[in-house]
């Protein structure tokens, strides 16, 4: 079988197995510093699959901002049993120590599970994920390609609306007029569904269904994910010793 395809450092699979692991310690762990480690070398399989150090700083840009509206949030409007201990003054606010060492462990813990959910949701081909599924964990095709085609409308939907943007900014519509821009994109979305499903309707797709390539995982994909458990199974034994 000839693959076509880029050779991924770890099998797009594997790589959302080791999302979900480390999303989950970051989850229930307890404390802050051990989320340094989980984080880094989830990064480590992002940046070796081919994730880019721009799109890193735009997703840490959002994260931040999205995390920081939680910080200010916490620290502007604290329940009660957090008022407590020293009293800092800024114009006509007033922040309590607790509901401040709270809240930014909350930015900071908000901040790692979001830039990784979100770079996670970038590097990974589910694509390549849904095949490896249908192809030998036995995911049915009634339920994998209509998936494939939801996930390949997102990409769809997002290049027409840029085209449509673009064709509402030459014609100088006003901004306040730019709504009418998701009447024609759900025009499209609704014929987008109704050709994909024609098209499989048509296509006769059924179980037997032959496929070109394996989507099969490499023992060298194996020893990575096995590298990246020892890691995770020695942290959360740390945090655990120390919790």
């Amino acid at each position: 079988m000839i693959e076509t395809e880029t050779r991924e450092y770890i099998h797009s699979w594997y790589l959302l197995l080791i999302t979900t692991f480390s999303l989950f310690f970051l989850l229930i762990n307890r404390h802050l510093i051990f989320d340094f480690p989980i984080v880094i070398v989830s990064f480590f399989y992002f940046f070796k699959n081919g994730f880019q150090l721009s799109r890193f700083a735009k997703v840490s840009l959002y994260a931040f901002f999205f995390s920081f509206g939680f910080f200010a949030l916490s620290v502007l409007y604290p329940a009660k049993e957090l008022r407590t201990g020293d009293i800092f003054h800024l114009y006509h606010f007033q922040f309590y120590q607790a509901s401040i060492e709270l809240a930014f462990g909350t930015f900071i813990r908000l901040f790692f599970i979001s830039t990784v959910s979100m770079s996670s949701g970038i590097v990974i081909n589910y694509t390549k994920v849904v095949l490896h599924l249908i192809v030998h964990k036995g995911l049915k095709l009634i339920w994998g390609y209509p998936m494939l085609l939801a996930m390949n409308s997102i990409v769809l939907f997002k290049h027409e609306y840029e085209r449509i943007r673009i064709n509402a900014k030459l014609r100088d519509l006003p901004f306040r007029d730019r709504i009418i821009l998701f009447f024609p994109l759900l025009v499209f979305a609704i014929r987008h569904s109704q050709r994909g499903a024609l098209a499989l309707v048509t296509r006769g797709l059924s179980d037997k269904k032959s496929f070109y390539f394996s989507y099969d995982l490499s023992n060298l994909d194996r020893l990575r994910l096995l590298g990246y458990m020892a890691i995770y199974l020695f942290i959360v034994c740390i945090a655990i010793i120390f919790r």
